[in-house]
């Protein structure tokens, strides 16, 4: 009840505040694709560069990839999010099935020892699905582990691949859905933050 009452006393403030023309103030997002900075238009090198350059860093366990989506946020504006997701997602498939072939190396299970104690449960809990569960209930169980916060990204491509049953099918497609709203999340903060510094100076 204390949320939806927040939500009513801000609006309410809102519409007390002086009538601004808000629109005409801050850029849209419909601007920004329709008329782009020069400089935040990505040529075709340094697009694929990028998506590579995204690969790459989402491939590396325990790195975190918010850091790298803000900053390409900043850089490339709307243009950073297809990058982001088109990247983390060929990242995703690449170390599930590396991971799935080389499913019997210690190393790989031995990422399982560095997961905090409620990462290593839910993952245990992954363990058992995929080979008896339906195929819907396996992908949104994946959706929703790509989108918690105390599963990391990386090491979830490679664990998910190593120790679980699930299929590469579910698997992409709860990946594509996790990168799609978690880096919308990222490249937004990463625009919102360059324009506010393009504001103040």
């Amino acid at each position: 009840m204390i949320i939806p009452s927040i939500l009513i006393e801000t609006s309410t403030a809102i519409a007390q505040l002086p009538s601004v023309d808000w629109a005409s103030s801050l850029p849209t997002l419909s601007q920004a694709l329709t008329n782009p900075p020069s400089s935040m238009v990505p040529t075709p090198i340094s697009f694929v560069s990028t998506i590579l350059l995204v690969t790459g860093s989402d491939m590396i366990p325990f790195l975190p990839c918010q850091p790298l989506a803000i900053t390409l946020g900043a850089t490339y504006g709307v243009y950073a999010y297809p990058m982001c997701v088109i990247g983390q997602t060929i990242a995703g498939v690449l170390a599930f099935r590396a991971a799935r072939l080389a499913s019997d190396s210690e190393k790989v299970l031995g990422l399982l020892d560095n997961l905090n104690g409620e990462a290593q449960t839910k993952f245990e809990e992954f363990k058992r699905l995929g080979t008896t569960e339906q195929e819907s209930q396996v992908f949104l169980a994946l959706v929703g582990l790509r989108l918690a916060p105390f599963f990391p990204f990386s090491i979830g491509n490679y664990l998910l691949g190593a120790g679980t049953g699930v299929g590469l099918r579910p698997f992409l497609l709860a990946t594509i859905c996790g990168c799609l709203l978690s880096n919308l999340l990222s490249v937004s903060v990463g625009i919102g933050g360059s324009e506010l510094l393009q504001q103040q100076s």
